[in-house]
């Protein structure tokens, strides 16, 4: 259970990391999805953290743990972004399709 805790947390972490960056540098905000994944890698490998070892599930590559882990850290960041949207409906339109918002037409 702290296993999943602490990749929310990681996750939580990528997502407002990424965000602050590309609200600073303005050529980073195309690019949040890649930076995202990017991150989300580049922290579960450098802390050496993996579910796989935490669990007790045996992988062929011990150090192909690590990097599986950053992509669950890197999708987990998804849920993260539409709750964040969903509670102050201020919704990421760069690198998400949630398709245009029209309002609803009067037709009588």
């Amino acid at each position: 259970m702290y296993a999943f805790a602490l990749v929310a947390l990681l996750a939580l972490g990528t997502l407002k990391l990424v965000d602050f960056l590309t609200d600073a540098i303005e050529p980073l905000r195309p690019l949040r999805s890649l930076l995202t994944f990017v991150v989300a890698l580049l922290a579960t490998v450098v802390l050496d953290f993996s579910l796989f070892r935490v669990w007790g599930v045996s992988v062929r590559h011990d150090n192909l743990g690590p990097w599986v882990t950053g992509v669950i850290v890197a999708g987990c960041t998804v849920p993260w972004r539409a709750l964040f949207g969903f509670l102050t409906h201020d919704r990421a339109e760069s690198d998400e399709t949630l398709g245009q918002q029209r309002s609803i037409a009067r037709v009588a």
